[in-house]
């Protein structure tokens, strides 16, 4: 029996369907780990006012100063967890590491719905835009590998 034989065109083409989608997974799974990498922006984009004489600033994360410290190391400690956990999202699809794709896909965008409010709370408009539009692309990215699971 030949090797035509054996894989005939229905086969093939179900063979090459496979592989596209754990293809297109593959790079809906980076691009979501490069997406939590961009919260970087919110350290280094000048997101967040600063009042002096009677003018408002935009400053970076960096400059900015509020009269309470645990605000400023919440802030810190939301965008650096949104890295971390973006670089081993990338460690992950790089390394072929399917055990724990799901947890770290739930810590995302769970970290990333609570950066949105904390920074809506906090009265940070142009910063809880640019969490919020991170936030919808993580979830766009979400929903087309959904739908190419299907």
């Amino acid at each position: 029996m030949s090797i035509d034989e054996l894989l005939s065109g229905d086969q093939l083409v179900l063979i090459a369907e496979k592989e596209n989608k754990s293809n297109l997974n593959g790079l809906c799974d980076l691009l979501f780990g490069f997406t939590d990498l961009l919260s970087l922006m919110l350290i280094f984009l000048p997101l967040y006012s600063k009042p002096v004489d009677g003018y408002i600033y935009s400053v970076s994360l960096i400059e900015y100063v509020d009269n309470e410290i645990w605000i400023r190391m919440t802030y810190w400690g939301l965008f650096i967890a949104l890295t971390i956990i973006g670089i081993v999202n990338i460690l992950m699809v790089n390394f072929k590491f399917e055990k724990g794709k799901k947890v770290i896909t739930f810590l995302s965008v769970g970290l990333s719905i609570i950066t949105v409010l904390y920074l809506a709370i906090a009265r940070e408009p142009y910063a809880v835009t640019v969490a919020f539009l991170l936030l919808l692309i993580k979830e766009g990215l979400l929903y087309k590998r959904a739908m190419d699971g299907r």
